[in-house]
């Protein structure tokens, strides 16, 4: 019986696992992929407290990675299938073996939405994308972004460093922060599309390039835009498919007995910021650490 699982290594299951260590309390911290999680898509990250003039968030990333080396905490590279629960214990299900806790921290964050039509992945096989990790080493392509958010924008500032970028945003309500907005006009490999509802994507085969067809629904006015690439961004949702039936009905009594905690982006709707994950995952660990003094 492991007495608490973190599942997920990003900034929150970081936190948290170097919280418990400190306090000298026995875990297990889980990770399917990157040490992390999505802080290695970003940018740049300059709210982050003590970080003058920002960081990226691969440097960050590994940073925290560092740090967890430093404290002597091992990570299990493994991808959880099922959480369950069952006899007064959780039930982790990976791809190698099942595993029991008394407690669980839940920091898998969130993944991405699928893009609806006409956005094909089939027919844009090896051309659609909703991470940007796949595209940092593309070099003078065009890559088309759809979203109108934080995200689209940081990911745009990333790619145009090598790449010419197009934002499809399809409406004029624009929900990125002004400072994204603002440096992104002023790219000269970055162009805002506005009201660009996309309604047609053409390709040929053995053509790289891809025909983006938009209507700006104000005027009725079509357009076309060819690119070599396309990211998503438009939205997230919290990683809870895993989660057994039987769990999902005993959560909000496992958390009031503070034996589950959703800590980070799982948990935080459009408050998803690193900080706010970090401070998430270290207070799950001291109401742990606070549970068993009591």
């Amino acid at each position: 019986m492991i007495p608490v699982a973190i599942i997920g290594a990003g900034p929150a299951g970081i936190a948290a696992a170097i919280q418990l260590k400190r306090s000298g309390g026995e875990f297990l911290l889980l990770e399917k992929n990157r040490i992390g999680g999505l802080l290695n898509e970003a940018n740049l990250v300059e709210n982050f407290p003590g970080i003058a003039y920002g960081i990226s968030g691969k440097i960050l990333s590994a940073r925290l990675q560092r740090q967890l080396s430093a404290a002597g905490i091992n990570i299990e590279k493994a991808e959880v299938l099922g959480l369950g629960y069952h006899d007064g214990c959780f039930m982790i299900q990976t791809e190698k073996q099942t595993l029991t806790a008394s407690k669980v921290i839940l920091a898998c964050g969130t993944m991405p939405l699928p893009p609806g039509p006409p956005l094909d992945s089939l027919q844009l096989q090896n051309r659609l994308f909703n991470s940007v990790l796949p595209l940092l080493k593309s070099r003078k392509k065009t890559i088309a972004i759809v979203g109108g958010g934080d995200a689209a924008f940081d990911y745009a500032l990333n790619l145009a460093r090598k790449n010419q970028v197009h934002i499809l945003i399809r409406s004029g309500n624009i929900r990125a922060l002004p400072l994204l907005l603002n440096r992104c006009r002023l790219h000269p490999y970055i162009i805002i599309h506005e009201n660009s509802q996309l309604t047609d994507v053409e390709t040929k085969t053995g053509a790289e390039e891809i025909i983006l067809k938009t209507l700006d629904p104000r005027c009725g006015q079509e357009h076309e835009i060819v690119c070599h690439l396309i990211l998503t961004a438009i939205g997230r949702t919290p990683a809870l498919h895993f989660l057994t039936p039987d769990l999902r009905a005993a959560v909000a009594v496992l958390a009031s007995q503070k034996r589950f905690f959703l800590a980070g982006d799982v948990n935080n709707g459009r408050f998803r910021q690193a900080i706010i994950a970090a401070a998430d995952g270290l207070r799950s660990a001291m109401e742990i650490c606070a549970g068993e003094i009591e």
